[in-house]
Parts: C-alpha cells; structure tokens; sequence
C-alpha cells in the first residue's frame, strides 16, 4: 500500500491534508473561537454580502465601484476568517475528520443548501419581477455576491450553531 503524501491537496475541497490539519488542532486564533465572534463574522458576512448587491443600483458609477471594490475585499477576508472560525470542518474531505465532525458537517450542508435556495429564489425573484433596474453589465456585484455566499454559506451556518471553544470567564 502506499503512503499519502503529507500535504496532499484535496482541489474540490479547496483545502490541503495539512492546512485543515492544523486548523483542527490548533489554537492559534482563540479569539476567533468565541461563538460571539462567528455570530459578529456571519452578520458582517451578510451585510458585505447585501451591500455588494445593492453597490450596483448606485447611480454614480465611481462610487459604485468603490463600493463595490471595498465590500468585495472585505467580503473575501471575513469569509477567510469565517473558514477558520469553525476550523474549516466545513470544507475538510471526509478522510480527515471523524465522525461526530462529518455529521455536523453533512447537517451544515443540508441547512446550507436550504438557505442558498432560499436566497437564489428571492434574487430570481427580484430579477424577474424588475426591481433590479439594471443592465446585464452591472451583474457582476450580484453574482459575486452570490458565488461568496454559496462558497461561505456552510461556513456560515456553522460559526453562527457551534458553541465557543474558549472558557466562559473569557467570553
């Protein structure tokens, strides 16, 4: 039998043996951890997240792209910060996480794609009832926008349901 490399990448996880290795191990950002801190990442995460879609009904095209710059920034730092919050148990390949992990895991998922349909169903809404009064060019804030949040959405779910992890005098 041969031996797995020691830092193999998983590709379709977007994760690699060690980096999630790590993260279910160590404790190197303890203020990441609180249960307070994720519920206060997934806040901002939906408010960059709205923000991004609504920079593009801004009629001054230089502030829109601004806005729509800096919360797209911001928007892939939170959800960077987010993937460690919850010690990317979200994204980690089933070979490294044991089972209590993957059923929390697989029960994020299932609350994920019940929410991302959710969303998807009142952005097609919109679209197809023209409340976003804008062309097809100023799309790309929305879909974005949209890409973020089925990326991060499992992430999400978990920071806002897993208790914190540092002692409660802490918290």
């Amino acid at each position: 039998m041969s031996e797995q490399p020691k830092n193999k990448i998983y590709w379709t996880e977007g994760v690699t043996r060690k980096e999630v290795q790590t993260a279910l191990s160590a404790n190197k950002y303890p203020l990441l951890y609180r249960r307070s801190t994720r519920r206060a990442l997934v806040i901002v995460s939906i408010v960059l997240s709205l923000s991004l879609v609504f920079s593009s009904s801004i009629e001054s095209e230089k502030m829109s792209s601004y806005v729509s710059a800096i919360s797209g920034l911001l928007l892939i730092a939170i959800y960077l910060a987010l993937r460690i919050s919850v010690r990317m148990i979200a994204d980690a390949p089933t070979e490294l996480l044991d089972e209590r992990l993957i059923a929390i895991r697989d029960r994020t998922y299932l609350a994920a794609y019940r929410w991302l349909s959710f969303v998807i169903g009142i952005v097609f809404g919109f679209a197809i009832a023209g409340d976003f009064s804008f062309g097809v060019d100023r799309w790309g804030p929305v879909l974005f926008a949209l890409a973020l949040l089925i990326a991060g959405l499992p992430s999400m779910i978990l920071a806002w349901k897993l208790p914190s992890e540092v002692q409660a005098s802490e918290d």
